[in-house]
């Protein structure tokens, strides 16, 4: 594996576990084994950081989109892809607090969730003439309720809850005439 992909792995667990204002990028060479040039030479700036990991997300959400297959595989695959990369870097838009640095962390996450809602806007507005947005963000906030009651109630197993409710939205989209 790569620095660069060393470095990304790293820090999306760094911010996770630590969020943005406590992860420190000299700790995070220190923890990989590198030497601070090395870590900069990657990435000028926590900034910076954090702007390549919202890209790879969107980009690996984007892909499993993209990517051959049903319409129902394509959605569960992109599910899957927003919970690993976009969504616990979307969390930062809901940081609290105001330490040094979270602002702007929310800033650049809130405008890579708009970027994603466009994404997949676009994605549905192609295949559902009129429709994009709303279905947009109903897919958004079935994804997003998956994932929530995983997290905070316990008993749910978010990949189930995915794999069926991809199922009854698939068939309540509205029918295209051939």
């Amino acid at each position: 594996m790569d620095t660069r992909t060393r470095i990304l792995q790293a820090a999306r667990r760094a911010l996770a576990e630590r969020g943005y204002a406590a992860t420190r990028l000299d700790e995070l060479a220190a923890e990989l084994g590198l030497t601070k040039g090395a870590f900069y030479h990657h990435f000028p700036s926590k900034r910076a950081l954090l702007e390549a990991l919202l890209e790879e997300s969107r980009s690996r959400a984007a892909s499993a989109l993209e990517a051959p297959g049903s319409l129902e595989e394509r959605l569960f695959r992109y599910a899957l892809a927003y919970r690993e990369g976009v969504e616990p870097l979307s969390a930062l838009a809901t940081a609290h607090g105001g330490r040094g640095g979270e602002e702007e962390a929310k800033a650049l996450a809130q405008e890579a969730m708009r970027r994603e809602m466009a994404h997949l806007e676009a994605f549905f507005e192609e295949r559902f003439p009129g429709e994009g947005r709303s279905l947009a963000g109903l897919f958004s906030s079935l994804v997003h309720g998956a994932f929530m009651l995983e997290k905070h109630l316990g008993g749910y197993r978010a990949e189930e809850l995915l794999r069926d409710w991809i199922r009854v939205f698939i068939r309540g989209l509205p029918q295209r005439e051939e």
